[in-house]
């Protein structure tokens, strides 16, 4: 995977790509995730805020400029914050060899 730059220059974002692969944008992100847990969801979404509250969740936060990009990434939605499209997940068949 490729390095994340040091230092964001003034005026951009860090955003991870559908490759999963970090990119600096002039645009902000719309959606928030958790690397670890290839989760993604709202930037204010309840539970990732009580995680960043906690001080364990930062050092994994990713972002995405796109929900369309965050499911290339293979990131699924959030339960808590995106409960449609979590279901919408959910209930869709699994590919062989991939989580549901």
């Amino acid at each position: 995977m490729a390095e994340k730059p040091e230092v964001v220059p003034a005026g951009h974002y860090l955003l991870l790509g559908s490759d999963a692969v970090p990119y600096l944008s002039a645009t902000a992100g719309t959606l928030g995730g958790h690397r670890r847990a290839r989760i993604y969801g709202r930037l204010d979404c309840p539970a990732a805020l009580r995680a960043l509250r906690r001080g364990d969740y930062a050092a994994h936060r990713v972002f995405f400029a796109d929900e369309r990009t965050a499911v290339a990434a293979g990131y699924r939605p959030c339960a808590r914050c995106l409960p449609d499209a979590y279901r919408r997940w959910k209930t869709t068949p699994a590919m062989p060899g991939s989580a549901p």
